[in-house]
């Protein structure tokens, strides 16, 4: 018995590592791209119509998942992938289009003078998709 066992224990750390994987079902994050959110104070449009007219104007701009227009506060509201679109593209695209936007875009935030974790965030995401990676539920799930 004692042989049998040692002949197969290189395979124990795989099993733990599967097992480490499948533990607990794959985290949507992993299913759908990246999505980031503006808004932005417009100048007073025309009316309703207007907004509307430039809602799907730039509904149709490269990266923008879904944008409003706000005939009543003058808002512009964008849902975007930044990897396909950024502030400085929308904020040309709004004054392509006619509009004027009032607030600027807001500029990078400054790295937080407080200590951070000592761990690199690019390590916990690769060991977030190394798990997603192992993970065999992932097949099983349905949209």
């Amino acid at each position: 018995m004692r042989i049998r066992f040692l002949r197969y224990s290189w395979a124990l750390p795989f099993v733990a590592i599967l097992l480490w994987a499948n533990w607990e079902a794959p985290e949507m994050h992993h299913f759908v791209r990246p999505v980031e959110m503006t808004v932005w104070q417009l100048a007073p449009l025309a009316g309703p119509a207007a907004a509307q007219a430039l809602a799907i104007q730039l509904a149709t701009e490269p990266g923008v998942s879904a944008c409003s227009v706000s005939p009543r506060t003058n808002c512009v509201a964008f849902v975007y992938h930044p990897g396909e679109a950024s502030l400085p593209a929308l904020y040309q695209a709004v004054g392509r289009h006619g509009a004027r936007v009032i607030t600027n875009p807001p500029a990078p935030a400054a790295a937080p003078a407080v200590r951070q974790c000592p761990v690199p965030a690019g390590y916990i995401a690769l060991l977030d998709q190394v798990r997603f990676t192992l993970n065999l539920r992932r097949f099983f799930v349905s949209a």
